[in-house]
């Protein structure tokens, strides 16, 4: 709160005391010199951020805009999944794009010190996921050009199923604060993939 009237509370001290030295000494010179000193003075004194409190605030925004490269992402999944075929697999695609940023507002809801790193292993496995449905439109479009596209297909759609099987389980494990839990199976959780293609 402090912060916010740092800068108007220094100027109005700033013209306070060049106002009252120029009338007593009619100098331009010590006047503004001291006028500035005050407001300088003053506006430290109110916007006394320490340095772990700037860092913070770094941290913030960093895993803000790492959480809107995911949310971005999660959005590019929602569209590809228009193109999907299979009922089943869209809607498992859509259910992931949804539950990804809801796990990320709760992450940062309940943990935010540890919002950047859980997107940032969030972003991972969506690039990979978003490498299977691409990868699955082309097979559904192209399947003269794979061997046994319906094989490829299923394991596509077992990879969307893991990945949005993973987002709920996460969703829950945050919601009971088990949040070392949530870290451990970010750390070990294989990202989605197809099948290499022979």
């Amino acid at each position: 709160m402090m912060r916010k009237v740092a800068t108007p509370l220094a100027l109005l001290v700033a013209v306070g005391v060049f106002g009252g030295l120029f009338a007593v000494t009619d100098s331009l010179l010590w006047s503004p010199l001291l006028a500035a000193l005050c407001a300088l003075g003053v506006y430290l004194m109110l916007d006394s951020r320490t340095t772990s409190q700037v860092r913070d605030d770094e941290y913030g925004a960093d895993a803000d805009r790492k959480a809107d490269e995911v949310v971005r992402a999660a959005k590019e999944i929602r569209k590809l999944s228009r193109d999907v075929a299979s009922p089943s697999v869209k809607h498992l695609l859509q259910q992931a794009a949804e539950f990804v940023p809801e796990l990320l507002e709760r992450v940062r809801a309940t943990s935010p010190n540890s919002l950047y790193s859980s997107a940032s292993q969030l972003g991972a496995h969506l690039q990979s996921l978003h490498g299977v449905v691409r990868q699955y439109l082309d097979i559904q479009r192209n399947p003269t050009f794979y061997d046994d596209p319906a094989a490829l297909l299923a394991g596509g759609e077992q990879a969307v199923q893991r990945f949005t099987e993973f987002t709920i389980d996460s969703l829950r494990l945050v919601n009971q604060g088990d949040l070392a839990q949530y870290q451990a199976n970010l750390q070990t959780v294989a990202p989605p993939k197809l099948p290499q293609l022979g």
